[in-house]
């Protein structure tokens, strides 16, 4: 196996994430970046992760807005950028798109073919019935199911066609260290590539050992995970061979 990809979470957490800015400073040290979609009131695919955003003491729900009034509320205003903006940006760039809502599906599919993107691009989301349902209508397109608990589990063996799951690093907090390794074991030898995501862990006490167990790496931070593994020859240590058999 070679060198895991690295792939900036949100291009690089921050002020910045989910901007051009950050996904421009990511592939400096990454292979790739992720990025979240939602879609705005007029059906505009954004990259956004939450549903809603706060501003000038109020709530704001990006449904319930235009893609204009959108950058003139946000607080980062015309940086919010749209799918389209991302693929004209950055052609060629693996992508891995998480898609946070059912109603974005068929357009971002679309969307992401007229760009001539697909052969780069996985589609992840959290949500089983989206995963199902990218598969559904683009059988040929990369698609996994990112887990984000215990409820996601039993949803691997149901999702047929599926190429990789997205695990949360802080998995190792609810199932323990052993466990994890021994299921991420499990997923590759069942086909399936395993990308490693970051939620509030430190990464880089976590990744070196679990790297020789992973396809990609979503990264917070993919200059530190450049400077400080993948110079020293990590991907080729680490602690692969625990639960092994």
């Amino acid at each position: 196996m070679g060198r895991p990809n690295i792939l900036g979470h949100r291009g690089i957490r921050g002020r910045l994430e989910n901007t051009l800015p950050a996904f421009r400073r990511a592939l400096k040290y990454a292979d790739g970046i992720e990025f979240d979609v939602r879609l705005t009131g007029d059906g505009k695919p954004v990259v956004h992760h939450d549903d809603s955003f706060y501003a000038d003491g109020s709530v704001y729900r990006l449904r319930a807005l235009s893609l204009r009034e959108l950058w003139k509320l946000h607080p980062l205003g015309r940086l919010v950028p749209t799918v389209s903006e991302v693929l004209r940006a950055f052609p060629g760039v693996l992508l891995n798109i998480d898609v946070k809502e059912m109603e974005a599906v068929e357009r971002i599919l679309k969307l992401v073919e007229r760009h001539g993107s697909l052969e780069n691009s996985v589609f992840s989301s959290e949500n089983p019935e989206v995963v199902k349902a990218i598969i559904g209508e683009c059988p040929e397109c990369r698609a996994g199911l990112s887990i984000v608990g215990y409820s996601s589990v039993p949803w691997i063996p149901r999702l047929k066609g599926m190429g990789s799951i997205h695990v949360p690093i802080d998995a190792v907090s609810y199932i323990g260290y052993r466990p994890l390794v021994v299921l991420l074991r499990t997923l590759r030898r069942r086909g399936l590539e395993v990308y490693l995501w970051n939620y509030r862990m430190n990464e880089l006490a976590w990744i070196p050992r679990l790297l020789p167990l992973a396809d990609a790496v979503i990264s917070d931070n993919p200059a530190w995970l450049r400077k400080c593994f993948y110079g020293r020859g990590v991907s080729k240590g680490g602690d692969g061979s625990v639960g092994a058999r």
